[in-house]
């Protein structure tokens, strides 16, 4: 919802919309050999970008959390929030165990697989709720502290000193050698939080030309570098993940050139706003459907990692079109009975 909660901001549905489609893009170098591949051509380049570009997906969904939540205190009602996702991740949990054992032939226990569930490994991606539940249950409290950070100068050291314990280690611990603090380094949802947090603050406002060089620039650094420097090997990550020293400010440019956009088509706007309200469903669905089409497309038309590129602009939206509609059936199926969707 909007700051209010009266009316809808797009620009935020928009933000949720990129994320979602975003995670699922990342999954086509999760689910085929990009990382060993040889970086060779116009095709592994383009890559290269997109693997960059691709890894700001969650980093943007933990920034609308700061952005969306700054205000939430310890009452019932925040609380009762959390029955939905836990509600959604049970359901969806169920049925990918059904369509691991009937399809992906992995047969286990029912206690194996009740296992799986309580320790977030039914469903591969579902290290997310995890990972958000804690985010969850310390939202009000976070909140405490922000708002109890007295001068704007002291919020710029919280954010700079989370910058340096999440990003720096990722850049700089490498290949058995340790040139900075690491151990704090997982608790990067709380400094996307707090980013999110202080945009909505702030109301943080930069002109698109410059973020879109900025982003365009950072997605460049990986194929330049290894186009430069690299030969016969597998592209080297410089830039590193999306909490690194470069994924937390491209993830915060992304949010920052997308959240205040608006615009007055309605049907538009309807469909972002149902991709965003179903984005958590789909991201859960999107490991069935990652696993049913990329088996067929990579059995059928594979032949190496630069030709198989040209096949992201098939394989991704047929994930995102199917993640969704098993999302709509399982909010309709939730509204017949009675239970929450959101």
């Amino acid at each position: 919802m909007g700051i209010k909660g009266r009316q809808r901001v797009i620009g935020l549905d928009i933000v949720r919309c990129m994320a979602i489609l975003f995670v699922i893009a990342s999954h086509f170098f999760i689910n085929t050999p990009a990382h060993e591949a040889v970086f060779s051509g116009c095709s592994m380049f383009l890559q290269g970008m997109g693997r960059t570009l691709f890894m700001v997906n969650v980093p943007l969904f933990l920034i609308l959390t700061g952005y969306l939540n700054l205000n939430k205190t310890v009452t019932r009602k925040y609380y009762k929030a959390m029955i939905a996702v836990i509600l959604s991740y049970l359901f969806i949990s169920v049925v990918t165990i059904f369509f691991r054992e009937r399809f992906a032939g992995e047969h286990m226990s029912v206690i194996k697989w009740i296992l799986m569930i309580t320790d977030f490994s039914a469903i591969n991606y579902a290290w997310y709720i995890e990972m958000w539940i804690g985010l969850f249950l310390l939202t009000p409290f976070l909140n405490i502290m922000w708002k109890n950070i007295g001068t704007l100068r002291h919020k710029h050291v919280l954010l700079g000193t989370l910058y340096f314990l999440c990003a720096f280690p990722d850049m700089f611990n490498r290949y058995g050698v340790s040139l900075v603090p690491g151990y704090w380094e997982l608790v990067y949802p709380c400094a996307f939080f707090f980013i999110g947090a202080y945009i909505r603050e702030y109301q943080v406002k930069i002109k698109s030309q410059y973020l879109i060089t900025f982003i365009l620039g950072c997605c460049l650094i990986n194929p330049v570098f290894n186009a430069l420097f690299v030969s016969n090997h597998s592209m080297i990550q410089l830039v590193g993940d999306g909490n690194g020293i470069i994924g937390m400010p491209l993830a915060t440019a992304c949010f920052l050139l997308l959240y205040k956009i608006d615009f007055r088509n309605k049907w538009i706007r309807r469909m972002l706003e149902s991709v965003s309200t179903l984005s958590l469903d789909m991201y859960l669905a999107s490991y069935m459907f990652d696993i049913m089409v990329y088996k067929y497309f990579k059995d059928h038309y594979y032949v190496d990692q630069g030709q198989f590129g040209a096949w992201f602009f098939v394989v991704v939206p047929t994930v995102f079109i199917l993640s969704y509609i098993f999302a709509i059936v399982k909010q309709q199926l939730f509204r017949a009975m009675h239970l929450p969707t959101k």
